[in-house]
């Protein structure tokens, strides 16, 4: 729950007396506050760390969690003057830097390789630069005009079809986010962005086998919880009933128990939907480890928890469900006084399922290792594919296993089509045809079905922007995480893209705003330094685990998961939710959007926004083909309501 600010002047003027007043003020429920006064400027931290050298003119201020045993009151300096940026990939911390170096005449901001301690900044060549832990206290500055950045809203109001990578940009001009894993250097005149993250995979080099990953897994794992709640009196944790909650919850109870200490407090939301029950898997967690368990509902007004964002993040809502489901939470974990909850928040990009291993088998075409891969994929209990063929459950294996192999290959198919000579294409055809087992039958009836697909293709909406907002083009100079990759050796095995993304580091930021606002601290195992560099480098047939998926989470943990939680397939969606959400938003806010003056219309065209609205309330269309509909319905509302707050504020 702490904070950094502070303001370093290049012009020679005094840092004004109202901009830290209001910086104190805006930032007060972070914790007490130090000041540090320099020649240039101020340095301020909110119950974070404040480390001085005189003799070498360096001073900084940190937002740090250290999840090793070091000295907390001396980590940044002594290692910058020792080994420059590169001293910011030491740490295994949570942690947001801002150090001002007097003799270089430089502010060095830095972020932990998640962004799950958010810091953002401000620069005007020759005048000043700025920081702050929330955007709110940089809007305050007399010097910064608060003017939306027309640049974002194409991004947050696109449907997303890959990864999007992590930019500084903001929803404000002129303001910007530290880049995770990056080091920013802001001078009187330039402004250079440089990773600092270099993955050590040396300590890996050791591990072989499938049970040589599943203990190192175990071991970081264990030690990434068990650091995230030292020194603390009150736990919490997320407990859904899928494998990373439960994976969670279970090794924070078990390492509780072993030190004598209280329950961990266990939070299950519960929307009073039969499609997202999953109180069978969370009784099995219950039953095998006795936390202090308390089931919520999200809030019932999810307009009240979107206006609660827009005041707390100073930016549209980030998450797909809406955060009447992490603010029911908090409000729970306040009055049980927690300091600190944990989640498994995206486990499943850093420990992913390896089913990327099918893919890695057609690209070096060993047909035989895939149709083993393939029997081993869809033989697990409780594997369904009816997204496949919706006669699935009723087919017989040899069925099953052409049109999985079918539905696999079908794309590597058509791109050779589309490249080889009608012999050669017939010639390797026939051949994978051998090898893999498949008859001609199987084949024809696949391409017609294809056929017939794209036939009666329905072009999806993507976005809804009107034809002026679409011709705008934006002279941008994006810094963004992208770099990150030209970091990373050939050791890695999980694409770093999947796991250091725009959804991923914003929605941390959202939960450090909303945990700072209700009084504890959320944490992230799976985002510890070790588990997401063990993540990247361990192979895919590992993960693929014989065709379970997941197997380096459901090896290294199965004595402390519940059987039926380490056999678990299934994964809930919540679309139904969000399509209840979404129509709850709009019947409340349908108003303003009957305003022909509304801001949101110079970007988003009537017609297809009120498309998307008829696809969203139409009973007729099937839920599971709305998921984007809500999503798109959901954003141009979250949007809508910042918009409006952000008038107010100018």
């Amino acid at each position: 729950m702490a904070a950094i600010a502070g303001m370093i002047r290049f012009d020679g003027r005094e840092t004004s007396p109202q901009d830290i007043t209001a910086i104190k003020r805006l930032l007060a429920h972070r914790g007490k506050v130090k000041s540090l006064f320099l020649q240039q400027g101020v340095l301020l931290s909110f119950d974070g760390t404040l480390e001085t050298d005189d003799k070498a003119e360096v001073f900084s201020v940190a937002d740090t969690t250290l999840f090793t045993q070091i000295n907390t009151e001396s980590c940044f300096i002594p290692n910058y003057l020792r080994d420059s940026n590169a001293s910011f990939n030491q740490p295994n911390a949570d942690f947001a830097i801002a150090l001002w170096d007097a003799r270089r005449q430089l502010l060095l901001c830095a972020r932990d390789i998640l962004g799950v301690k958010p810091l953002y900044y401000v620069h005007q060549p020759g005048l000043f630069c700025a920081f702050a832990t929330e955007i709110k206290a940089l809007l305050a500055f007399e010097e910064v005009v608060v003017k939306p950045n027309r640049n974002k809203f194409r991004e947050y109001l696109s449907w997303p079809k890959a990864y999007i990578p992590y930019s500084s940009e903001t929803f404000y001009e002129g303001i910007y986010s530290v880049l995770p894993g990056h080091c920013l250097q802001l001078s009187r005149t330039e402004t250079l962005n440089t990773p600092y993250w270099k993955p050590d995979h040396s300590r890996l080099d050791g591990l072989k086998v499938a049970g040589d990953y599943a203990a190192q897994f175990e071991d970081d794992f264990t030690s990434a919880i068990d650091s995230r709640m030292r020194s603390k009196d009150r736990i919490g944790s997320h407990l859904s009933g899928g494998l990373d909650s439960s994976a969670v919850s279970s090794m924070a109870q078990q390492l509780l128990q072993t030190q004598g200490r209280a329950s961990v407090h266990t939070f299950t939301i519960d929307t009073g939907l039969s499609s997202t029950d999953e109180t069978f898997y969370v009784k099995e967690v219950l039953k095998q480890w006795n936390p202090e368990h308390h089931t919520v509902q999200p809030i019932a007004d999810v307009l009240s928890s979107i206006l609660e964002i827009n005041r707390l993040f100073d930016r549209p809502e980030q998450f797909i469900i809406p955060s009447s489901f992490h603010l029911s939470v908090s409000i729970k974990a306040r009055q049980l006084g927690c300091d600190t909850i944990l989640t498994g928040h995206d486990g499943d990009s850093v420990i992913p399922t390896g089913f990327d291993y099918l893919d890695q088998l057609i690209d070096c075409q060993d047909w035989t290792g895939l149709e083993r891969a393939c029997r081993q994929r869809i033989s697990w209990p409780g594997s369904n594919f009816t997204k496949i063929s919706d006669k699935w459950l009723s087919l017989s294996d040899r069925q099953k296993l052409e049109k999985y192999l079918l539905h696999l290959i079908g794309t590597e198919i058509t791109n050779r089509f589309r490249r080889e000579h009608l012999g050669a294409f017939l010639r390797s055809i026939s051949n994978q045809k051998k090898q893999l087992h498949l008859s001609t039958a199987s084949i024809i009836r696949y391409c017609i079905k294809r056929l017939r697909d794209k036939m009666a293709h329905v072009e999806l909406i993507d976005s809804a922007f009107n034809p002026e907002f679409r011709q705008l083009t934006f002279s941008r100079n994006l810094q963004t995480t992208k770099g990150l990759n030209a970091c990373f050796s050939g050791n890695n095995h999980v694409p770093v893209s999947q796991i250091i993304n725009t959804t991923n580091v914003i929605c941390n930021e959202q939960f450090d705003h909303i945990g700072a606002y209700y009084g504890h601290q959320y944490a992230f195992p799976f985002f510890d330094k070790r588990v997401v560099e063990l993540g990247l480098s361990t192979p895919s047939w590992v993960n693929f685990d014989q065709g379970r998926g997941r197997g380096l989470i459901r090896n290294g943990l199965q004595n402390v998961l519940p059987a039926a939680i380490i056999d678990r397939q299934s994964k809930t969606n919540f679309v139904e939710y969000g399509n209840l959400s979404a129509r709850q938003l709009y019947l409340a806010t349908q108003e303003q959007f009957t305003l022909p003056s509304h801001a949101i219309w110079e970007i988003i065209d009537r017609t297809v926004f009120h498309q998307i609205v008829d696809v969203v309330f139409n009973s007729r269309i099937p839920i599971q083909q709305k998921t984007r509909y809500n999503w798109l319905l959901s954003r141009f509302i979250y949007f809508s309501l910042w918009l409006s707050s952000v008038s107010e504020r100018r």
